[in-house]
C-alpha cells in the first residue's frame, strides 16, 4: 500500500548528489548500518533537508542518530525499531483494551485522572461495558503523579498502564443541583485484558429530523482507508461512502462532521471524505497542494511533471455537497492534521463553521520509510517530508483554527447522539436558531474547569499526522 514508501530507489546515486565529502565515516556496526540508511533517506526525504549536519555520529543508537537529524521546529517525525509495529498502528491496529482516555488532573493538579471519550466497538472494554463520561483515577490501585507539562515521563507512564491488562475502578460524573461542584458515585471495578484490535475509524452517524430540517451527523475518529490487511481494501473508506449514501438517500440539508477526537491519518481517506462533503463536486478542483524540499521538487517535477503536487477531488457518487444549507464540523485540541487539512481543503469551496475549541495545528505531511528483507535493519521512520497548502495557496494554520463558537469539554461530557450533548446541541441550535431542548450550558453543567493533559490517542500512529503516498500513485 502507497502509504508504506520504500527507501529502496536508486539510493546511491540520490545520496551523492546530496551527501557532502566532509561528512563522517560511518563505523561497521550495526548502529553504523542502520544509521546511514537513517542518514540517506533523511537527505533526501525530509522537508527540513538543508538543516541536518554534515557530520553526524555515527555511533549513537539509531533512535537517539535520528533524533540529532531533527530541525529544532519539527515537533512530528518519529522512528520506530519494527516497520510492522508502525504499518499496523497507522491501520488503526494496536494491542489495546479498547477505549479512548482523555488525562486530566485532579487532587489539586499533583495526579493524573482518566476519562472514558469513547469506548471501541466489540472490544475487551465494551465487553466489560464501560461507558463514555466514566472516571477513573487509579490503574490496578497505583496513583499517577503529575510534576509538570514539560515532564512528559507521568503522561506515558499512565498510557503504558493502560496498554497492558488492568484494573480499573470507573466511577460515574455527576454534579450538584447548583453546578457548583462535581462529585463521583456508583464505583465498579473493571478488569481489562489487552489484545490486538483493529479500530474502525468509522464511529457513529445519525440523521435528526427537527423543525422539518434534515441534519445528519458523523462521528469520524481517524483517518484510514482501511486495516491494512489483504482482502479488506478500501474497507472503512467504503463505509465511509456508505454513511454518505444514507444521508443523500435522507435528504440530508445540514451536516455536523464530529472531528473532536481525530488526529489526523492517511491523505488518502481525506480526499474520500472531502469528495463526498464539498460543495459544487468535480475532478477538475483541487482539494490541496504539496510542498516538499528542493531536492524531491526537481525529482518529481521531472518525473511527473507539475500536477504531481496537486490533489483533486475525486467522483463520488454519494455526494451530499450541491443540497448542503450549513456544514459544521466539531473540533478539539486532538483535532489534528488530515482533520485540519479537511477544514483548510473546503474552504475556498463552501462555508466551515467550527464548533468546540482550537484545533492542534499541523499543516504537514510525512511519510513512512523501511527496507524489506533486511535483518540488520528493521527500523521504520516518519519524517516530515510535505507542506500542505489549499487550492488559494493558503496554509496558515500553524497555530491551529480557532472554532467560531467555542465549547470547552468538561467532565461532563454527555452521551454520544444525545441533542444534550454539548457540542452536539450547539451545533444543532446554530442549525435551527434555537435549542433543540432545554439544557444548560456545558458551564453550568460543571463549573469545575478541568484541565486535560493528554489523551491515549497519543499512542497512536496517526495522532496528529497526515500520511502522504507514495510519488506516482
Amino acid at each position: 500500500m502507497f502509504r508504506y514508501l520504500l527507501c529502496t530507489f536508486a539510493a546511491g546515486i540520490l545520496f551523492s548528489a546530496c551527501k557532502k565529502k566532509d561528512s563522517s565515516p560511518v563505523p561497521d556496526t550495526d548502529n553504523g548500518y542502520v544509521n546511514n540508511w537513517i542518514y540517506t533517506t533523511m537527505k533526501q526525504e525530509y522537508y527540513w533537508n538543508t538543516s541536518i549536519t554534515a557530520t553526524p555520529d555515527y555511533t549513537k543508537a539509531p533512535y537517539d542518530f535520528f533524533e540529532s537529524l531533527l530541525h529544532a521546529d519539527d515537533r512530528y517525525s518519529w522512528a520506530v525499531p519494527n516497520y510492522k509495529d508502525l504499518q499496523n498502528s497507522l491501520s488503526g491496529n494496536t494491542k489495546e483494551a479498547g477505549y479512548s482516555v482523555g488525562l486530566f488532573l485532579h487532587d489539586g493538579g499533583t495526579k493524573l485522572g482518566g476519562i472514558i471519550q469513547y469506548v471501541k466497538k466489540n472490544s475487551p472494554a465494551s465487553a466489560a461495558g464501560l461507558k463514555r463520561g466514566q472516571l477513573f483515577f487509579q490503574i490496578n490501585n497505583k496513583d499517577f503523579k503529575y510534576s509538570s507539562a514539560t515532564n512528559n515521563a507521568d503522561v506515558n507512564a499512565f498510557l503504558d498502564a493502560l496498554g497492558k491488562d488492568h484494573t480499573i475502578t470507573v466511577y460515574d460524573h455527576t454534579y450538584s443541583k447548583d453546578g457548583l461542584r462535581d462529585s463521583t458515585t456508583n464505583p465498579v471495578v473493571k478488569n481489562l485484558t489487552v489484545l490486538e484490535y483493529a479500530e474502525n475509524p468509522v464511529y457513529m452517524d445519525s440523521v435528526y429530523t427537527i423543525d422539518n430540517k434534515k441534519i445528519g451527523y458523523f462521528v469520524y475518529h481517524f483517518f484510514a482507508p482501511d486495516r491494512g490487511q489483504a482482502g479488506y481494501e478500501n474497507e472503512y473508506d467504503n463505509q465511509v461512502d456508505a454513511v454518505f449514501a444514507r444521508f443523500k438517500a435522507a435528504g440530508v440539508k445540514h451536516l455536523i462532521l464530529d472531528l473532536r477526537y481525530n488526529g489526523g491519518g492517511d491523505a488518502r481517506s481525506t480526499v474520500n471524505l472531502g469528495s463526498n462533503i464539498v460543495t459544487g463536486l468535480s475532478t477538475t478542483k483541487v482539494f490541496f497542494k504539496r510542498e516538499y524540499n528542493a531536492f524531491n521538487t526537481k525529482k518529481y517535477t521531472d518525473a511527473y511533471g507539475p500536477e504531481f503536487f496537486k490533489t483533486y477531488f475525486t467522483n463520488e457518487a454519494n455526494n451530499i455537497g450541491t443540497g448542503l444549507e450549513s456544514f459544521i464540523i466539531l473540533t478539539s485540541n486532538n483535532s489534528a492534521s488530515a482533520s485540519e487539512l479537511i477544514i483548510n481543503g473546503l474552504k475556498p469551496y463552501m462555508g466551515v463553521w467550527l464548533i468546540g475549541e482550537k484545533t492542534y495545528g499541523k499543516n504537514v505531511g510525512s511519510q513512512t520509510f523501511y527496507k524489506i528483507n533486511d535483518a540488520r535493519n528493521t527500523w521504520g521512520l516518519q519524517p516530515i517530508t510535505s507542506k500542505a497548502f489549499n487550492s488559494l495557496g493558503t496554509s496558515d494554520y500553524t497555530n491551529g483554527f480557532a472554532p467560531n463558537e467555542e465549547v470547552v469539554e468538561s467532565l461532563a461530557l454527555g452521551d454520544w447522539g444525545s441533542v444534550k450533548e454539548p457540542l452536539l446541541n450547539k451545533a444543532l441550535t446554530k442549525i435551527l436558531g434555537h435549542a433543540p431542548l432545554r439544557v444548560a450550558s456545558p458551564e453550568s453543567v460543571s463549573r469545575t474547569r478541568v484541565q486535560y493533559v493528554g489523551s491515549s490517542q497519543m499512542n497512536k500512529a496517526y495522532y496528529h499526522i497526515l500520511i502522504e503516498p507514495r510519488p506516482g500513485e
